[in-house]
């Protein structure tokens, strides 16, 4: 758990449900907490749920479908590329130009890129992890879409509430998406 000012962020581990797959766990760092009466920090359930359906369950399912894919443990920090690493609240690793990075391929994705670190892959291995990491990983930038905001004078009419209501009912983590703190991820792969 790290805390700025205002801000309590912590780390939270994931378990693969999937009983044949060889990815067993996840870390997710960097989910916004906050302290109960007991000096505890939680986070709310929305967020695990969002994380959850949107990251995390997304790669255990990706990981079961691929050939040769035989990670075992990630580590995930959700990452402003626009912020100073200093300024992001809690600490992240260091990202070099050894390390893969993966563009978006959705272009309204608030999910921009995907660093992932090398780990020191031998070169005669790295051409079959890239290929790997990509396949798994790539599919993240659709589930960050967030539905079409109706502007604020149009949306504040009564008359345009029922929409309002029906894009949040086709899309349940909608608000969450279009509020995401984070553009990037950064991976370790162990």
């Amino acid at each position: 758990m790290t805390q700025d000012s205002d801000n309590i962020y912590t780390a939270v581990g994931f378990r693969s449900p999937e009983p044949d797959g060889t990815l067993r766990t996840i870390e997710l760092f960097g989910l916004p907490g906050q302290k109960n009466r007991d000096d505890e920090v939680v986070f709310m359930p929305e967020t695990q749920s969002f994380f959850d359906d949107l990251i995390v369950r997304k790669i255990f399912r990706q990981s079961r479908k691929i050939r040769n894919c035989n990670f075992k443990h990630l580590q995930i920090w959700l990452y402003n590329s626009e912020a100073r690493n200093e300024d992001q609240g809690y600490s992240i690793p260091e990202i070099d130009e050894r390390d893969l990075v993966i563009k978006s391929n959705f272009p309204f994705s608030r999910l921009e890129q995907i660093y992932v670190l090398n780990n020191n892959v031998e070169e005669s291995e790295y051409q079959e992890w890239w290929s790997i990491v990509e396949e798994l990983f790539t599919p993240l930038f659709s589930e960050f879409v967030p539905p079409p905001e109706i502007p604020k004078t149009i949306a504040e009419r009564q008359i345009f509430k029922p929409f309002e209501n029906l894009f949040e009912s086709l899309d349940t983590y909608g608000k969450m998406k279009q509020e995401v703190w984070f553009n990037s991820l950064i991976i370790q792969i162990d």
